[in-house]
C-alpha cells in the first residue's frame, strides 16, 4: 500500500537539470524543486505540522503551491487544495464541511508560476478526524449544489499516475504539455502536474487565460500536447494569432462536452483533433480518447483498470469504498459501485462509453418525460446564445446567456418554431453571461441561478436609478 510518503519520493524523483515546469520567464528543474520542497517542509515542522495533520492549502499556483503539496505528504500528512479564486467567505465554507488543522495562506500573489511564494501557515481550531488512508482532500465544482468532500489516497492517485500512462496516446518523455485547465483541480492536477512529475515532461503554464495569451504561450513554449476545458479550445479555435503548432500531436478537453463546432474549429485553425477525457474528482479519469479518434458523441474508451458499467441508464464506476469524506443524506455509494448520476450508454462492440445527459435532467410533465438536456442544446443552436442551462421548478425554466441584444420574447417565439408546446421553457432569464465553478464549468443548481439573476436584475435597476 503506497503511502503519502512514498507518493512524494516517486514525484520528486532524484534532484537534476531535468525540467519540471516552465512559463514565459522561465523554467524550474529538479533540483529547484528538491530546494523548494525542502524549504517548504521545514516551514511546515516549524509550524507544528505533524503526521496525519490536515494542511488546506490556498495559494495562487506557482512552483511554492505544488512544493508545499510535496512537502506535506513527504512529512505524511494530508493536503486540503482550495481554488485560489474562493472568496473568504466560500473558502470558509467548504473548510467548515471538514476542518483542517492548519491553513496556508500567501499575503500576496499574482506572480509567475516559475517564481516562488511566501506563504504563511495558521494553525486552526477544531480540526476534523480524517481517515488514516487519506492524503489529498479535495472539493466538487458545486455545480450541480452543495460540493462534496472528496478524499484521495496515496495509493488511489498512485494507481491513477500508472493508469495515465497507460492510456494510448498519453504524453510522455520527449513531449511538452501546455496545460491550461487549473492545476489544482483533477484533470489538471494529477493529468497536468502530478503526471508530468511522475513521467518525467515538463508541464508549460500560460501567463493568463484569455485567448491570445494562450496562443502566445502556444508559441512560446513549442508544446506538443494541449490539456484543457472546452472554454480553452473554443478561446484558441477563435483567435486569430494561433499558428498551424506543427509539434502540437495531441490536444485533450475535460471537464465538459465539447460542443462539435468547437472541436471543428480548433482543428481548421491547428491541424490537430481534439480529444475527450471523462473523469470525476472522486475517481480521477475514467474514460479517455485523447487523440479524438473515437467519433463523437463518444468520451472514449474506460482507463485501463477502470470497471464501469450501465445501470439504471446510469454510469456506474468501481470503487473499493466511497470516496466521501462526508455524507449528505444522498446514496452515491452501493456495493463497491459509484454513482456518477451521468445517463449513459456502452457500446457493446468496441466499450466505448457515450454520456446522455445528467440523470436529474429528465423530469415528468404531464405523464411524459422530457430530457431538459435537449432543450439546452436546441436553446444553443441560437446564433445569440452563447451558453444555456434548463431547470425545472413547477415550469421549464432557461436561463440564457445572450448577444446582440437578443430579448426573451424572440427567443421564445424561435424556441416555439423548433420546439414541442410541452418543452418550450415557460420563463426565461436572459443575462450576459451565466455564472460559473472556479474550474469554468457553468452552475447548473437552480437555486445558485435564480439568485445571481434577481442579484444582477438589482444592481442593474440601481445602476439605472442612479444615472437618471
Amino acid at each position: 500500500m503506497t503511502t503519502a510518503t512514498q507518493l512524494s519520493a516517486r514525484l520528486c524523483g532524484e534532484p537534476s537539470a531535468e525540467p519540471v515546469w516552465a512559463d514565459e520567464t522561465g523554467t524550474v528543474d529538479r533540483a529547484a524543486l528538491h530546494q523548494e520542497v525542502d524549504r517548504c517542509a521545514d516551514l511546515l515542522v516549524r509550524h507544528g505540522v505533524r503526521p496525519g495533520d490536515c494542511v488546506a492549502v490556498q495559494l495562487v499556483p506557482d512552483a511554492t503551491l505544488f512544493a508545499l503539496v510535496l512537502a506535506i505528504w513527504r512529512l505524511d500528512a494530508r493536503a486540503m487544495l482550495l481554488d485560489h479564486r474562493l472568496t473568504g467567505p466560500e473558502a470558509e465554507a467548504l473548510t467548515r464541511l471538514c476542518g483542517p488543522a492548519f491553513r496556508v495562506r500567501a499575503p500576496a500573489g499574482g506572480g509567475h508560476f516559475t517564481g516562488r511564494s511566501e506563504p504563511v501557515v495558521e494553525p486552526l481550531a477544531d480540526a476534523s478526524a480524517l481517515p488514516e488512508h487519506v492524503c489529498l482532500v479535495q472539493f466538487t465544482s458545486g455545480s450541480t449544489g452543495q460540493a462534496k468532500v472528496v478524499g484521495r489516497s496515496a495509493a488511489s492517485l498512485d494507481a491513477e499516475l500508472d493508469r495515465y500512462a497507460a492510456i494510448d496516446h498519453m504524453p510522455g518523455q520527449g513531449d511538452r504539455l501546455l496545460l491550461l485547465c487549473s492545476p489544482v483541480h483533477t484533470w489538471g492536477l494529477v493529468g497536468g502536474i502530478l503526471h508530468g512529475l511522475a513521467a518525467g515532461l515538463p508541464v508549460l503554464i500560460p501567463s493568463a487565460q484569455h485567448g491570445a495569451a494562450i496562443a502566445r504561450a502556444a508559441v512560446a513554449l513549442d508544446p506538443t500536447a494541449v490539456f484543457g476545458v472546452a472554454t480553452h479550445f473554443d478561446l484558441l479555435g477563435k483567435t486569430a494569432e494561433l499558428p498551424r503548432l506543427p509539434r502540437l500531436r495531441v490536444a485533450t478537453s475535460a471537464g465538459m462536452a465539447t460542443a462539435p463546432a468547437v472541436a471543428e474549429r480548433f482543428r481548421l485553425a491547428t491541424g490537430c483533433r481534439l480529444g475527450q477525457v471523462y473523469g470525476m474528482t472522486e475517481v480521477g479519469v475514467i474514460t479517455a480518447d485523447l487523440a479524438g479518434l473515437i467519433p463523437a458523441p463518444s468520451v472514449g474508451l474506460p482507463a485501463p483498470g477502470v470497471g464501469v458499467r450501465v445501470a439504471d441508464g446510469e454510469l456506474r464506476v468501481r470503487m473499493d469504498e466511497t470516496p466521501y469524506l462526508v455524507e449528505d443524506g444522498v446514496p452515491r455509494f452501493t456495493d463497491g459501485w459509484l454513482r456518477t448520476f451521468d445517463r449513459a450508454a456502452i457500446d457493446g462492440a468496441t466499450g466505448a462509453v457515450t454520456i446522455l445527459g445528467r440523470a436529474d435532467s429528465v423530469v415528468a410533465i404531464g405523464g411524459i418525460k422530457v430530457d431538459l438536456m435537449e432543450i439546452e442544446q436546441t436553446l444553443k443552436e441560437h446564433p445569440d446564445v452563447t451558453a444555456a442551462v434548463v431547470t425545472f421548478g413547477t415550469v421549464i425554466e432557461a436561463h440564457v446567456a445572450i448577444r446582440n441584444g437578443l430579448t426573451d420574447r424572440a427567443l421564445a417565439a424561435w424556441s416555439r418554431e423548433r420546439m414541442n408546446p410541452l418543452k418550450t421553457p415557460k420563463r426565461y432569464y436572459l443575462q450576459d453571461r451565466l455564472i460559473e465553478t472556479p474550474t469554468g464549468k457553468v452552475v447548473r443548481d437552480r437555486v445558485q441561478l435564480l439568485s445571481a439573476f434577481r442579484e444582477r436584475t438589482a444592481a442593474a435597476d440601481d445602476a439605472a436609478r442612479g444615472d437618471q
